[in-house]
């Protein structure tokens, strides 16, 4: 991942529920109110190059002009919720069969954004159910993109019509991540059984 990584820049536009714990004038507008004011409590979407940044930046406490006591200690300008991708309702759903979820219907980089978010929270439990998701699609994956048949006579590679459907609708189910991890499989395996019947 890095500056110029596609899939990182869409990982960082991921939008992520927040909670604002200031009054912050002249935001209104994410609200739909242009020239208001957000308030406390207020919760909305952020994209989370933003939210993050907002998430760790601490405003000073007021500073009370007669007795010169602040009100409070340092906050941040808002929380950060749970995203849906990452909410009981998903996290039940891979538990209970993380093979047959469509996770790019989830969240096109839910692995990046995972690993974000692990990261950002030091999420250990988030970091083992995610693990073991990858590791139990990994096997179906590889099982997929092993799914091709050679013709003898051409050394050609010939596809199954039924074999490309069932490819095709499994890869609609996969993340980006996963989409480069089958696609790097079923290239090997191609170039695997093409080098056996050259033979």
């Amino acid at each position: 991942m890095g500056y110029y990584d596609i899939d990182d820049v869409l990982t960082d536009n991921a939008e992520i529920p927040c909670k604002f714990l200031h009054d912050i004038p002249g935001l209104g507008y994410l609200e739909n109110n242009p020239g208001g004011s957000i308030h406390v409590n207020s919760q909305l979407k952020l994209p989370l190059w933003l939210a993050r940044v907002l998430a760790i930046v601490e405003v000073a406490p007021e500073v009370d002009p007669i007795t010169g006591i602040a009100s409070e200690e340092n906050t941040p300008f808002i929380t950060l919720m749970t995203p849906e991708a990452f909410s009981i309702k998903v996290i039940n759903a891979i538990k209970t069969d993380p093979v047959a979820l469509d996770i790019h219907s989830i969240n096109p980089q839910f692995y990046a954004l995972a690993i974000k978010w692990i990261g950002l929270f030091g999420d250990r439990d988030l970091a083992e159910i995610v693990s073991e998701l990858l590791l139990k699609r990994a096997q179906v994956i590889n099982s997929h993109a092993n799914s091709i048949t050679i013709s003898y006579k051409n050394d050609s590679i010939n596809h199954n019509s039924k074999s490309m459907n069932n490819q095709t609708v499994f890869t609609l189910t996969l993340d980006e991540f996963e989409k480069k991890i089958f696609k790097q499989a079923n290239e090997s395996y191609k170039d695997i059984k093409k080098w056996m019947f050259q033979s």
